[in-house]
């Protein structure tokens, strides 16, 4: 029995016709054909991710994997007079001593574009999540793609994408966002209704798993030119919110020394209800001031610190009923909430000189080993990322529709082109 048969003959509860076109109804994300826990394994759920990405290209026509390799590879790296016949599709792939493509290229795909740099390891093995190979007319391989994904939280290094350049003869090495990827599933029509079920309910899954994005993002750099902190504002969808399906997330990545991994620091999810309460407990004029700006000597809205700090020191802080024992004027509480969870974000002023991202359980004790903080200087960086007129939606009004637009305009239109290859197909 086809897919297409199946739903035929499902209850009517479960299905609606539209415009001939067969839909499940999938108000819920575990209904999702693609749906799997992500506690029982995080590399069985990225190996699947990926294996089910390629799936998807093996089984629908040649258009959409053209348009996957038009949108991430640079546009003169394949030579537009070669005429491509068929791609042969694999996952869980290592490199071969003397690969068959004529060339390669790597695409790291991630919710983060962000490239932390790692230690070197010589252990780590270079396998690929996946690969799509174009051969012509003749049977020749004229070129690979080699895919190496991340999920969730997990960022691209450029000390692996380097090594698997290396390791697999590439030419070069790209990123793009999840995102990226569902904006070209996103409206693309098959034409056959299995087809354009499998497509619509992997696009879908992305959109309710893997559409965590950066939408702000600093780095700060030691004397020496290296990268010690990473500074991001997240947003995501989340399916089956009421109202505003988004949440948003404040990450720093940090290390002591160039010669260590990076550390993530992070804060809770907040809903936009959650980040609602919490931030509208600073007082209006005070969160303008702080978040979108005051005018600096160029006449710019510049982000800072010092209107919070004023209002903590004039008494607009204090602790809550549920901090009965808030210790400590250099731990200053800036605002409080219980959110969805049952735990109790704070907004904190460490030291006077930087805004802390702290969340608490029951206990009153930090249920996340090191809360996100930002610096003076960081914290300016961080917010200048974003228009002033987003920062004025996102802290004031608190708008994250036009965030998320923001989030999907960079993800489709930022797609990263490095240099020409040096060697050509």
């Amino acid at each position: 029995m086809s897919l297409c048969e199946y739903f035929n003959k499902a209850p009517p509860s479960k299905v609606n016709y539209t415009t001939g076109k067969i839909l499940a109804n999938m108000n819920s994300r575990t209904k999702n054909i693609y749906f799997q826990p992500r506690y029982e394994s995080d590399a069985q759920y990225e190996q699947n991710v990926v294996k089910n990405l390629i799936t998807v290209l093996n089984r629908v026509d040649n258009t959409i994997t053209e348009s996957f390799l038009k949108d991430l590879l640079p546009v003169s790296w394949i030579e537009q007079g070669e005429q491509i016949t068929r791609y042969e599709y694999d996952v869980e792939v290592k490199p071969n001593e003397n690969p068959e493509y004529d060339d390669a290229y790597v695409v790291g795909l991630s919710n983060y574009r962000t490239e932390l740099d790692e230690v070197e390891d010589d252990d780590k093995d270079s396998r690929a999540d996946g690969q799509i190979t174009a051969v012509n007319q003749d049977g020749v391989k004229v070129f690979s793609v080699i895919i190496e994904a991340k999920t969730g939280t997990d960022t691209l290094s450029a000390e692996q994408l380097s090594r698997y350049k290396k390791h697999f003869d590439a030419s070069d090495f790209t990123t793009a966002e999840w995102a990226a990827i569902h904006g070209m599933f996103k409206d693309f029509e098959a034409g056959d209704t299995v087809d354009d079920f499998l497509i619509k309910q992997y696009t879908e899954f992305l959109k309710n798993e893997e559409m965590d994005g950066v939408v702000a993002e600093s780095t700060h750099y030691d004397d020496s030119g290296n990268s010690t902190q990473v500074n991001q504002i997240l947003i995501r969808y989340e399916a089956g919110q009421d109202g505003n399906p988004y949440a948003l997330r404040f990450l720093s990545w940090y290390r002591e020394t160039a010669d260590e991994d990076f550390e993530l620091n992070y804060s809770a999810w907040f809903s936009a209800e959650d980040f609602q309460r919490l931030f509208r407990q600073i007082e209006e004029d005070t969160r303008r001031q702080a978040f979108v700006g005051v005018e600096n000597s160029d006449g710019d809205l510049e982000p800072s610190l010092d209107p919070l700090i004023e209002w903590a020191e004039n008494g607009g802080y204090g602790p809550s009923e549920k901090q009965s024992e808030f210790k400590g004027s250099h731990r200053r509480v800036v605002a409080e909430i219980e959110d969805r969870n049952g735990n109790y974000p704070e907004l904190r002023l460490h030291d006077r000189e930087s805004l802390r991202f702290s969340r608490l359980t029951e206990n009153n004790s930090p249920n996340i080993r090191k809360p996100t903080h930002y610096e003076e200087n960081e914290f300016k960086r961080l917010l200048s990322q974003l228009d002033p007129e987003l920062r004025e939606d996102l802290f004031v009004d608190f708008e994250l529709q036009p965030l998320w637009d923001h989030y999907i305009r960079r993800s489709l239109n930022n797609t990263e082109t490095p240099q020409k290859a040096s060697k050509s197909v």
